[in-house]
């Protein structure tokens, strides 16, 4: 079972929906730990955070990677390289992040996983300069 690791521009958000989404995403700085899991805030933040413009990258399995111990097989080049250039910061979309994310299709694919256009992608960056991103994985 993969996932997909999506682009989302942070438009009408706020932090706490952030937090309220990856409350229950084991790695994300948004934890809450196992004491605190809820999806009465989240099911809020998730309808709100599903209608801001996004862009999927590509296909991956975080899940895979990590009980096989084995990334390069189930973890893109491209869609590792994408989610550490955004990480969890909300970054402004500057020239030097798109060139970085760009730059991510350049890498080699050796898992089977599919990945989107580059061509398609650097039109969805152009539509958003200058504004602040997050990656989530659907």
């Amino acid at each position: 079972m993969s996932a997909d690791l999506h682009i989302h521009v942070y438009r009408g958000l706020t932090e706490d929906d952030l937090r309220a989404f990856f409350a229950n995403t084991m790695g994300s700085k948004y934890f809450a730990g196992w004491d605190n899991l809820t999806d009465t805030p989240k099911e809020r933040a998730y309808e709100k955070i599903s209608r801001t413009p996004d862009f999927w990258i590509g296909e991956v399995s975080w899940l895979k990677a990590a009980l096989f111990d084995d990334g390069a097989q189930f973890i893109p080049s491209t869609v590792q390289l994408v989610h550490d250039a955004i990480g969890e910061d909300l970054p402004v979309l500057t020239d030097e992040l798109v060139g970085e994310i760009v730059a991510a299709f350049d890498a080699p694919n050796d898992t089977g996983y599919r990945l989107a256009k580059r061509g398609d992608v650097e039109r969805f960056l152009a539509e958003h300069a200058g504004e602040r991103l997050f990656t989530v994985s659907w």
